[in-house]
């Protein structure tokens, strides 16, 4: 991977959808590539483990996987493995996160960590994955169960806490850890209380970040179940479209990720290249929309998005800051991550989507 052409690309790709240019001479740099969307938990806030998956569920043939990874290896600087299943309960995993590796691409992994066992912590730092997020959302029994439904509190943390030290043991600057917790509101908290739960992982994990709830569209538009913050106004266009790509389990190429139900399909890797995708009828007519302010005509999944929530921070829209932050962080490293997300906090008055409260 040469890491000045990915940023170049980026840098293009934000240049394009600025000049407002739907046919694009840049591919994207950041895939999400979903192994599976079954999942073993039962998730409140996500379609998956609500029941609210229409489509049929299945894992990625490996076969398949690597013809994918050839096909974008030349542009491609970072998949994460996941979408809207538990990525570890597929059979080839790690077969998986070894041939990306090895074709020059970083491997990001986001896992609910509950099958994170001792047999799993070697396998997981040889495997070529350069960050992982743990799922971890309470800082209490009563908080991660409630929402995190199938979960136990006790062993999801043993199984995280026991990798971190596995890490720290072994001297791995790799994988990068951090620990994911959504601001669902599910209950109050004491300040003491949040703070002995963080303490806890004093020297171990490199950060742990607050995050923003997704609406998954109008999916949990009336939910009662949990809390998230309803975007009244919007920044569009959604510059995701020109720099990141999804693509599921059976081929279909998706716009995002709240994408669950393939409810907008762009074409599918069995029958087209991606390359192909990246610029069809479709795809232009949704970054036309973008432009022209009815989106919603053509992907309902965008009302209330946290992507398009946040504005723009010196010209950058919030859709391209992912693949961008992740080309600066080729060449400095991880620390460009927390930096930029301070740094966005400070500017956004400390109400940007995410948020480092340990590092």
């Amino acid at each position: 991977m040469n890491k000045l052409k990915v940023l170049k690309n980026n840098i293009k790709a934000l240049n394009n959808c600025h000049s407002e240019k739907v046919y694009l001479d840049n591919m994207p740099t950041y895939f999400w590539i979903e192994p599976t969307n079954q999942c073993n938990l039962r998730c409140i806030m996500c379609p998956n483990g609500t029941d609210k998956i229409e489509i049929d569920k299945g894992f990625m043939k490996y076969g398949f996987f690597k013809e994918i990874i050839d096909e974008i290896s030349d542009y491609a600087s970072a998949i994460t493995l996941a979408v809207s299943g538990e990525s570890l309960l597929h059979p080839n995993f790690f077969d998986m996160t070894h041939y990306a590796a090895d074709k020059g691409i970083k491997v990001l992994l986001n896992t609910n960590a509950t099958l994170i066992n001792k047999k799993r912590y070697k396998l997981i730092l040889e495997s070529g994955i350069t960050s992982i997020s743990f799922a971890f959302d309470g800082f209490n029994k009563s908080m991660y169960e409630k929402a995190r439904v199938g979960a136990n509190y006790e062993k999801t943390l043993n199984n995280i806490m026991g990798f971190l030290r596995f890490k720290k043991a072994a001297k791995a600057k790799y994988p990068y850890t951090v620990l994911s917790i959504l601001m669902l509101e599910l209950e109050d908290y004491t300040e003491e209380e949040k703070q002995e739960f963080i303490s806890q992982f004093d020297g171990l994990i490199d950060e742990i970040r607050l995050r923003e709830v997704s609406t998954w569209g109008s999916t949990f538009k009336e939910t009662d179940d949990f809390s998230y913050h309803e975007n009244t106004v919007s920044y569009p266009p959604c510059s995701r479209l020109w720099s990141t790509a999804v693509i599921t389990w059976n081929g279909d190429v998706v716009p995002c990720i709240y994408h669950a139900n393939h409810e907008y399909v762009l074409g599918n890797l069995e029958d087209n290249s991606f390359k192909d995708i990246w610029n069809s009828e479709k795809m232009l007519t949704l970054r036309r929309s973008m432009l022209d302010n009815n989106y919603l005509q053509h992907s309902s999944l965008c009302e209330h998005c946290i992507v398009l929530g946040m504005p723009p921070i010196y010209g950058i829209p919030s859709g391209i800051r992912l693949a961008l932050a992740d080309s600066i962080t080729n060449l400095v490293g991880y620390k460009f991550e927390r930096l930029a997300l301070a740094a966005a906090n400070k500017i956004q008055r400390n109400r940007f989507s995410a948020k480092t409260i340990y590092s």
